[in-house]
């Protein structure tokens, strides 16, 4: 692979998804989906491509467990979830879940892919990524190197 060529998410959908086949994968998608949005509105607000990459992102890896209309309406209520209770609350709240379900490390790549969807993972998305991974029992070590898969990764 050329240095300067990026991965496309499909390309790689398969062995994502492979990690994802795990018991209770309905809450780890909801959950994975959660730590994506919450990432995606750090740095002030969810725009519409991040949103769009969110549901390609859920649709692509579920292969249909998950609908487009279902992810819609849990990004509603995800951000009610971080409306009524802060974002800070609920990513501690999200790794705790995956922590729970032991995967943690598929759901902070969904959240890093949709991170790095407009702009390239910013600062404040950086930081509540490692609130979502410490919270999920990851060190920083850790976070960073799912971060880093994430971004090499294209989503177009």
């Amino acid at each position: 692979m050329s240095k300067g060529k990026k991965l496309s998410l499909e390309d790689h959908a398969d062995k994502i998804r492979e990690e994802l086949k795990v018991p209770r994968q309905d809450e780890l998608f909801k959950a994975a989906v959660e730590a994506g949005y919450l990432t995606a509105r750090a740095d002030g607000g969810v725009d519409d491509t991040e949103r769009d990459v969110l549901v390609k992102a859920v649709e692509l890896l579920s292969q249909g467990l998950v609908l487009e209309w279902e992810t819609e309406s849990l990004i509603d209520s995800c951000q009610k979830l971080a409306d009524d209770e802060g974002i800070e609350k609920r990513a501690a709240k999200v790794g705790a879940t995956l922590k729970d379900l032991g995967q943690a490390e598929a759901g902070l790549f969904v959240a890093a892919l949709v991170a790095r969807a407009t702009k390239g993972v910013e600062k404040s998305e950086a930081e509540l990524l490692k609130t979502i991974g410490k919270n999920a029992g990851m060190g920083n070590d850790k976070i960073r190197d799912i971060v880093k898969r994430a971004t090499a990764l294209s989503t177009d």
